[in-house]
């Protein structure tokens, strides 16, 4: 089930073709290189600890020595960028979130092609979204669903609350909560570069009519953000601001903290969140969808391998082994992962939860990330104006509008 669910969301468009390099001279170089590979991404904390346990598992297998760089997001996207540039290989595998990133990276001759290091036919991911001229130019490993709203099921309990239904009855209940003492505001306003205030905007875009229809076509081109429906997601936003129902921003991992402790009880996050530092008991995790949604987001964190490494080979063995059934297991056990990889077993999800998520996915549609999946400039441009609107929720809907249509346009066109 869990790969079905995932092939449904993962399912992107790939790329157009490019000039990109075949990266065969990044093998050259591997000849002078050594087994001591460098590896960076986003995760931190909690997260951090749990790769480190699969690098465990890749050491032994491969026999290769592996070193983690963690940076946040906003320094892997334009660090590496600006490394590559310049001809420098930010390290020897780079995780990248974005699969727009990846497209870009591999047309210009970034990238050495991995699709030897997995076969497509055991994940739930469709390479084409990483594909340019042919080659396959990064690999799946980490997949993150975007289901809702997580809450600690005890407060839950302690205070007679139940998972809203319909959209009055989630009105309710934020009422409800904001009535009760200790609490700040219902709903966890999580910021980083802007990218978790994108999430709970693509749910409120995706409880319109044919909402994940509307997402999808955000992305191939098909809607346009000036659609009726788009402006209607960021008036029931704005409404709830007016309401209060939102908290002031923090860092997303800061958050966590305040929703740990009940003030901010309401948590639109990713599936990522039972392997959060500050969630002490993954067991006491509850999470609902938005209501009125008729789809979910997902997104994938891809393994690359930068032309300039000394060690593409090393490195493509590397990732084969991080991306193998039994590497995803690693932390599928540690809980807060969902596996790409379809060969991992679903009695290894001892979350709960975690285990849960699938049956919650498959009864909606699952697209992908919106801002992920189209790239800069409207990347950049949406949580600009996702951070403005939560420091300035009275900005009018229509500067809003029309500040998001002229970079989704220009992200299209290019």
């Amino acid at each position: 089930m869990l790969g079905s669910v995932a092939l449904a969301g993962c399912s992107g468009n790939g790329g157009d073709g490019g000039d990109g390099s075949d990266g065969s001279d990044g093998s050259d170089g591997s000849d002078g290189g050594s087994n001591n590979l460098e590896v960076t991404g986003v995760w931190s904390g909690g997260e951090q600890e749990s790769f480190s346990k699969v690098m465990d598992f890749v050491e032994e297998s491969t026999g290769m020595s592996l070193e983690y760089f963690p940076r946040d997001t906003d320094s892997l996207l334009t660090g590496t960028l600006m490394d590559y540039e310049s001809g420098v290989a930010s390290a020897d595998i780079v995780v990248m979130p974005s699969p727009a990133r990846i497209i870009s990276d591999a047309e210009n001759g970034h990238l050495a092609p991995v699709g030897d290091a997995w076969d497509a036919d055991n994940f739930a991911v469709d390479p084409s979204r990483v594909t340019v001229d042919g080659e396959v130019y990064a690999a799946p490993f980490k997949m993150d669903l975007k289901p809702g709203f997580w809450y600690r099921q005890s407060f839950f309990d302690e205070h007679g609350l139940s998972e809203p239904e319909s959209w009055d009855e989630f009105m309710t209940l934020l009422d409800d909560i904001s009535g009760i003492e200790g609490v700040d505001a219902p709903i966890a306003s999580g910021n980083g570069t802007g990218w978790p205030l994108s999430d709970i905007t693509e749910g409120f875009f995706m409880r319109q009519e044919d909402g994940a229809s509307l997402q999808q076509g955000l992305i191939d081109g098909d809607a346009s953000m000036t659609d009726d429906r788009v402006a209607t997601a960021f008036d029931e936003i704005k409404m709830l601001h007016e309401e209060g129902y939102f908290s002031q921003t923090r860092d997303f991992g800061v958050q966590y903290e305040y929703f740990w402790d009940n003030s901010l009880p309401l948590y639109f996050m990713g599936s990522f969140t039972p392997a959060q530092d500050a969630v002490e008991d993954p067991s006491d995790l509850g999470v609902f969808r938005l209501p009125g949604v008729d789809g979910i987001s997902s997104s994938v964190n891809w393994f690359t391998v930068p032309k300039y490494s000394d060690n593409v080979d090393a490195a493509r063995e590397a990732l084969s082994s991080f991306v193998s059934a039994e590497g995803q297991q690693v932390w599928v056990e540690d809980g807060g992962f969902i596996a790409s990889n379809t060969e991992v077993p679903d009695d290894a999800y001892d979350i709960e939860v975690m285990a849960n998520l699938p049956d919650l996915a498959a009864e909606v549609t699952v697209v992908p990330d919106l801002d992920d999946a189209l790239g800069n400039p409207f990347q950049q441009e949406f949580w600009s104006v996702l951070k403005g609107l939560w420091a300035t929720p009275d900005t009018p809907t229509e500067e809003i509008i029309s500040s998001l249509d002229d970079a989704h346009q220009e992200t299209l066109n290019d």
